[in-house]
């Protein structure tokens, strides 16, 4: 009877190996299939707005300098491509979209500098609500990572990690679980630095202003323009 029981132990432990791991398996496709579905209906909810605007908080933490830096400011967003994120910590920066060109002015650090992009062209994961909520079952592998609270609201936390190059590496975004609305993005750039925005004060489809999308290099600054 031994030889019997030495020859089927190794039998019955693969078999409940390969059980624990096809369960392993349909558990990690559930948390990509479940975090896919968040994100579209998120994409279905930001497509029925017209835009949006937010205050936001932003923190920007470089590994090789081992400095975290910290601004707030207020965020906008109109369709189909005007993107505006002001800044009053550091007060006059600015990142700006206006559909034509992409605006980067960073005062704060060069009064005389502006960068001009063309819109392909713009800074990824920017403008992180087109670049999350925009088919993102194709251009992103997807985990979810369960419920926690942001600002005291419950949301659900969803890891991305692209699929194409991107000109970052990974993201996780909080969906506020009532609203389907972003309230925090932790995107890690290519080159180690990671950047964390967390918005409050949404206030969706707000009265138009042409002014909000607009932005006029300041005189003798020098535009630097890359396509």
């Amino acid at each position: 009877m031994k030889p019997v029981l030495y020859r089927t132990r190794p039998a019955i432990f693969w078999c409940a190996f390969l059980a624990l791991a096809g369960g392993l398996g349909q558990g990690l496709a559930a948390q990509e299939g479940r975090g896919l579905t968040l994100l579209e209906e998120a994409g279905e909810r930001y497509r029925n707005l017209r835009g949006f605007c937010a205050d936001f908080e932003q923190e920007l933490y470089v590994p090789l300098l081992r400095e975290t830096t910290r601004s707030a400011g207020t965020l906008c967003q109109e369709k189909p491509n005007l993107f505006a994120m002001r800044f009053t910590e550091p007060l006059g920066d600015v990142l700006l979209a206006d559909g034509e060109s992409f605006w980067v002015y960073y005062p704060s650090s060069d009064p005389r500098q502006v960068l001009q992009f063309s819109m392909e062209a713009q800074p990824g994961g920017v403008d992180f609500h087109r670049e999350f909520l925009d088919a993102p079952g194709d251009k992103y592998e997807l985990f979810y990572g369960g419920e926690e609270l942001v600002g005291g609201l419950p949301t659900h936390l969803i890891e991305l990690k692209p699929l194409q190059p991107s000109g970052f590496r990974e993201a996780s975004i909080w969906l506020d679980s009532q609203r389907s609305l972003i309230l925090r993005a932790r995107i890690g750039m290519e080159d180690g630095s990671v950047r964390t925005v967390t918005l409050s004060k949404i206030q969706l489809d707000p009265p138009p202003d042409s002014r909000r999308f607009q932005f006029s290099p300041p005189d003798g600054a020098r535009v630097i323009r890359r396509q």
